[in-house]
């Protein structure tokens, strides 16, 4: 694994209120969208993204989502929620598929790297709420 150089920035204020975090390690971007509820993470999209189409119907009974959208060809990983609980369960979503994405699989031998990155995207997020 590769050591994070601590005078790198990961967190910076992307659009309005998005932000976005990027992983040295895996290489990986991350937007994170601080709402309430599905209803608000979608309006700041539109607002501050412009067009996007969301396929699955509104459910603000969510307190949290995580989605992968195409962009010229590039996966973009979007986080919404409010309480640091909801942000850690989506945190893990955001983790499980990049990881898997990148070919490896949760076992003993790799958890540790579900370890990091899970603790490395909680903290940039935790910064801003």
């Amino acid at each position: 694994m590769k050591k994070r150089n601590p005078k790198n920035s990961y967190l910076s204020k992307w659009v309005g209120d998005i932000f976005h975090i990027y992983d040295f390690v895996f290489q990986q971007n991350f937007y994170f969208i601080p709402a309430k509820n599905e209803e608000e993470f979608r309006k700041k999209c539109k607002k501050q993204l412009g067009k996007i189409e969301f396929k699955e119907e509104l459910d603000n009974d969510k307190d949290g989502g995580f989605s992968v959208y195409q962009q010229n060809g590039a996966p973009v990983c979007f986080l919404w929620a409010h309480t640091p609980r909801h942000i850690i369960h989506e945190c893990w979503h955001a983790v499980s598929w990049t990881l898997r994405k990148k070919g490896i699989n949760l076992t003993d031998d790799s958890d540790e790297a579900f370890a990091y990155l899970l603790g490395f995207l909680t903290e940039q997020i935790l910064k801003v709420i």
